[in-house]
């Protein structure tokens, strides 16, 4: 903690959105700094507080990060209902970056995407370049035959001995065979449910069109979701498309789904954190020229719009 300076925000339009930012707190901050926000209907600290461990580590390494709930989500309000869920998702992460830059003076950003937050990340950074880089973890997986089967029988020689095994039994004997609506899945909101093929087909064309950009891309899968794979096996046939050439593809075998384990923590945060910030050396690299550098960095009172967006306009937020 004594590393990190974090201030609580509200942002977006009608300032709907609630966040919380970590600086370094003993150097001015990176020129790239990091967006986390909600896996699934999880709070903006994630799953074991992933997300606020990250930003600690980020923080002591010299990385600004912003994490916040999507509207409808956490702490924040659902201000938008005129646009679908992935416009909504769009303007949110927009908002986010606008921030960013408003109160620190950064305009390039690495974005952390955890599961459903995949889908939401690869489309933000296809219509905004601030975006430079996408950590995506467990998010679209397309596995060939050969590795369906493999996963299906690990799973069914380990599944009678997991704990969870009676209830998840008993739920899909109801769901399948009774057709008790209790037992059927919530309808979706945190993504949209669309045929395998349709989202395998998007998702390969936006990493292409990602790539021909060079943005960085890091895929990360968990073994727990995963079971196995033997050389990428999770994306498919979309290890043959031009994107698969420059990104970096990660099996974590000893990393689970909901980071349970401090080692599966441990392992991700290193290796998020390192790619993270050679992203931003990279890319701080590759200015070309002191007149296109970016601007000093600013105080997060030197305006009042950034004055204004440092400070909750309600309540009280604890650290988190």
């Amino acid at each position: 903690m004594n590393d990190a300076t974090q201030s609580p925000v509200r942002f977006g339009a009608g300032n709907s959105l609630v966040g919380m930012v970590t600086t370094p707190a003993h150097q001015a901050p990176a020129t790239t700094a990091c967006l986390m926000f909600n896996m699934g209907a999880n709070h903006r600290v994630g799953p074991r507080r992933i997300n606020v461990k990250l930003a600690h580590s980020l923080a002591a390494r010299g990385m600004a990060s912003l994490r916040f709930d999507l509207g409808g989500v956490g702490d924040s309000d659902a201000f938008d209902s005129a646009h679908d869920l992935q416009t909504r998702s769009v303007h949110d992460l927009q908002a986010a970056m606008d921030l960013i830059e408003r109160m620190l003076g950064i305009r390039q950003f690495v974005i952390v995407g955890l599961c459903s937050g995949v889908e939401h990340a690869v489309s933000v950074a296809a219509v905004d370049n601030r975006v430079l880089a996408l950590s995506l973890f467990d998010g679209f997986a397309f596995p060939e035959r050969r590795a369906r089967w493999e996963r299906t029988l690990r799973r069914a020689l380990a599944a009678p001995a997991h704990p969870s095994f009676p209830g998840k039994a008993k739920r899909w004997l109801l769901r399948h065979l009774t057709g008790n609506p209790s037992a059927k899945p919530l309808p979706g909101f945190l993504t949209e449910k669309q045929p395998p093929e349709v989202m395998a087909a998007w998702f390969g064309s936006m990493l292409n069109r990602l790539a021909e950009r060079k943005v960085a891309l890091q895929l990360l899968y968990s073994g727990s979701l995963h079971v196995c794979d033997r050389d990428r096996d999770q994306i498919g046939a979309l290890a043959r498309e031009p994107f698969a050439q420059v990104m970096e593809y990660q099996f974590m075998r000893n990393v689970d789904h909901t980071f349970c384990t401090a080692e599966g923590q441990q392992i991700y945060m290193q290796t998020v954190g390192d790619w993270a910030l050679a992203c931003a050396r990279s890319a701080n690299a590759e200015r070309v020229s002191p007149s296109t550098s970016a601007s000093p960095i600013s105080s997060p009172a030197a305006s009042p719009a950034a004055a204004a967006a440092e400070r909750p306009l309600c309540g009280a937020y604890a650290p988190q």
